[in-house]
């Protein structure tokens, strides 16, 4: 017992300050499994600070991009308004022109007992002479109309009843110009009818632009949902945009007019 004792005491003295060793190696150990922890630490701080800076300027050009859009709708907003309130404005100025129109031909009419040839020649002397005065009114009535028209989503209803009144009023006066050349200058019915088409566009329009108004107001509190819906929204192919067009184009009415008739008392 004594001697293996002895001999292991003899071994250990052999090797050089082992103890020292395995503290050293255990020492190294700890140091380098520090070192990792405290980069490993680091690194997700590091990562975390690059994605929150990443997520701060996603925030801030969402917000650039949200009031660009925000600025282009507003400015639609307004163009809308301006130009359904001439038009409207338009059209009543237009009738209100053709009644006079109407009550005068309708007078000469009256005071002339004869009816004759030359009368009725001078009748329309006085429509064409009327035509001519108002014409550039009516090309701007209709240049606004186009403009409206194209502002406009006919696969929204609001965007349809206010559509649908504003080519009404168009063809109302239209039909008051064919009366005219009829020699028809009792026309109540026609503007009872625009009356009512002018309340109905005004109501559209309201609604419209409250639409609009709310569109903007959610696209300004939020973002980074509206980049999102933006991105989302795939680019329709081809085929897609022909059954638009086709699908639109048979609602949206004519501007050309019908050729007036030459009624037969008229007739040489």
């Amino acid at each position: 017992m004594t001697s293996s004792i002895a001999e292991t005491w003899a071994y250990v003295k052999t090797v050089p300050n082992i103890v020292g060793i395995l503290v050293g190696f255990v020492g190294v150990l700890f140091a380098a499994l520090l070192t990792a922890i405290v980069n490993l630490h680091n690194a997700r701080k590091s990562l975390k600070h690059a994605k929150d800076t990443l997520d701060v300027q996603r925030t801030a050009n969402a917000r650039s991009a949200a009031t660009f859009i925000a600025d282009k709708r507003q400015k639609w907003i307004d163009d809308l308004r301006a130009d359904v309130s001439l038009y409207l404005a338009l059209s009543v100025e237009l009738t209100e022109a053709w009644k006079r129109t109407f009550t005068n031909l309708g007078d000469m009419w009256d005071r002339n007992p004869y009816k004759d040839t030359h009368m009725l020649e001078d009748l329309d002397a006085k429509r064409v002479e009327f035509l001519t005065r108002i014409a550039t009114r009516d090309s701007e009535h209709y240049q606004l109309l186009t403009r409206i028209l194209l502002r406009l989503n006919n696969e929204e209803l609001p965007h349809q009843g206010l559509l649908t009144a504003l080519f009404k009023l168009r063809s109302l006066l239209a039909d008051l110009q064919m009366r005219a050349v009829r020699a028809e200058y009792a026309n109540q019915d026609k503007f009872m009818l625009i009356e009512h088409e002018l309340q109905f566009a005004a109501v559209y329009t309201k609604v419209i632009l409250k639409e609009e108004w709310q569109k903007l107001k959610r696209e300004v509190a939020d973002p980074v949902q509206l980049i999102d819906d933006i991105l989302a929204t795939s680019k329709p192919d081809d085929d897609t945009v022909e059954a638009l067009v086709r699908k639109t184009a048979p609602s949206v009415p004519s501007p050309l007019s019908t050729t007036a008739q030459t009624p037969d008392k008229f007739a040489t």
